[in-house]
C-alpha cells in the first residue's frame, strides 16, 4: 500500500508490503527497510527495523494525524493513503462525480462496518474501519451519496484490492 506521510512540513512517499504476519517491507522515498512490528501494550509497539530494536508509542489523534514518541522524541505525522491523496488532488475542491468503488490497498481485517446498503452518507463519513499492519484505518466516503453495495462484513479478513463499498 502506498502512503503520503508528512512530518515537519516534509512529505515522504511510503510503500508498505506485508511479507508475513507482523513483518513488512517498507520503502521510504529511496530507502528500504524490513520492519517487524508487534503491539506490546496499549499503543506501544516493539519495532525491529533492519535488525535494530526500537519502541514506539503511537497515539492516533484523528483526521489521519498521529503522535509517535520514540527514544524521548515526539514526532507529529500525518498519514494519508496515496489513492485518497490523488483523489483529493484531482478534485481540486470540486465534486467527485459518479459511482465510487472503494477497494482495499492491502490485506487486512474489517474491524467494524458503520453503514448498510441504502444508507445515505456525507463526504467524509466513516464507512468502515480496517486493520492493516496493526493500524486501524478509517475508510471514509469520498463523496456524498447512497451506499449501493457493501462487499465486506465485520471480522472478515480481506485481500489486497478487495472491493469494500460502492457509493453513488
Amino acid at each position: 500500500m502506498a502512503y503520503l506521510v508528512k512530518m515537519d512540513d516534509v512529505e515522504y512517499k511510503v510503500l508498505v508490503k506485508e511479507i508475513e504476519a507482523n513483518k513488512f517491507e517498507v520503502h521510504i522515498d529511496d530507502k528500504s527497510y524490513v520492519v517487524d512490528a508487534r503491539l506490546t501494550e496499549g499503543s506501544v509497539y516493539s519495532l525491529l527495523i533492519n535488525n535494530e530494536s526500537f519502541e514506539a508509542d503511537i497515539d492516533y489523534k484523528g483526521e489521519n494525524n498521529y503522535h509517535v514518541l520514540t527514544e524521548g522524541d515526539l514526532f507529529k505525522i500525518n498519514v494519508i493513503d496515496e489513492m485518497k491523496a490523488k483523489l483529493l488532488q484531482r478534485r481540486g475542491g470540486g465534486v467527485v462525480e459518479g459511482k465510487q468503488v472503494l477497494k482495499s490497498d492491502m490485506p487486512g481485517r474489517v474491524i467494524s462496518v458503520k453503514v448498510a446498503v441504502g444508507d445515505s452518507v456525507q463526504e467524509g463519513d466513516i464507512l468502515l474501519i480496517l486493520e492493516a499492519m496493526k493500524m486501524q484505518n478509517e475508510i471514509k466516503a469520498p463523496k456524498s451519496g447512497e451506499v449501493k453495495e457493501l462487499f465486506v462484513k465485520e471480522g472478515e479478513n480481506i485481500a489486497a484490492d478487495a472491493k469494500l463499498v460502492v457509493i453513488e
